[in-house]
């Protein structure tokens, strides 16, 4: 099997494939075996890729307004009043928090184009967060970046001088744009419903169940708090994060 995933990648080349290994001799049976071999691998290659296309996607997720904020630093250090002294206590604060984004940056591309049949498993966000013991289910980009290294780096930005009517650099704002979190809070919406709609029927079904009537409940409490949330606030993968 080995062997022969290195001479297909989809059916027409498992075609020429057995057409050669007929050619050479192969019989009936071990013919009509790499048929099958072959199929079951192209069947699990789309499958793995489907995964993988949808994984990188929720990773572009927290990829995005990741690279937005980087954008935001880089525009920082550019600005002409500060990028001439190297000591300057906002230039090393910024310099500090461009590495940390860097570094994050880094681990997330590489989860988000986990290449299929590699020795790492493709994970989600969330299965990546519960895998490291990510705060928050990996609600927002900031919550994969340790605690202390947030601290470090919030400290550095604290003991920049004060100016007047400049607006303070906040590290680590939980924030996201406007359109990711409409995107995210209307997914978020239609699969609570769906969720409440099936509960419901269970509940109906099921009336000695006791259980089912509290959890319609809790849904229901869920979807007001997803309509309270703000447009700039991050929007939890399940409605369960709300309760």
């Amino acid at each position: 099997m080995k062997e022969l995933k290195y001479h297909i990648s989809n059916k027409a080349h498992l075609e020429t494939y057995l057409a050669a290994e007929y050619r050479k001799g192969a019989s009936e049976e071990v013919l009509k075996y790499l048929r099958r071999e072959g199929m079951d691998y192209l069947a699990k290659r789309r499958s793995d890729n489907a995964r993988r296309i949808k994984v990188g996607g929720m990773w572009n997720e927290h990829i995005n307004p990741l690279q937005t904020e980087k954008k935001r630093i880089v525009a920082s250090l550019a600005y002409p009043k500060y990028n001439r002294n190297n000591a300057d206590p906002r230039q090393m604060a910024l310099k500090a928090y461009l590495v940390v984004i860097d570094t994050l940056l880094g681990k997330m591309r590489r989860e988000a184009t986990c290449v299929p049949f590699d020795d790492r498993p493709t994970m989600t966000p969330i299965e990546y967060a519960k895998a490291k013991n990510v705060p928050n289910n990996g609600e927002h980009w900031t919550d994969f970046v340790p605690l202390h290294i947030r601290q470090r780096v919030c400290q550095m930005f604290d003991e920049i001088p004060y100016t007047p009517k400049a607006r303070r650099k906040i590290a680590f704002e939980r924030v996201v744009g406007i359109e990711l979190h409409t995107l995210l809070k209307d997914r978020l919406i239609r699969r609570t419903e769906k969720e409440l709609v099936k509960c419901k029927q269970d509940a109906l079904l099921n009336p000695s169940d006791e259980k089912l009537p509290e959890r319609v409940q809790r849904i229901e409490q869920a979807l007001v708090f997803i309509d309270k949330l703000e447009p700039n606030e991050p929007v939890p993968a399940t409605w369960h994060g709300l309760l």
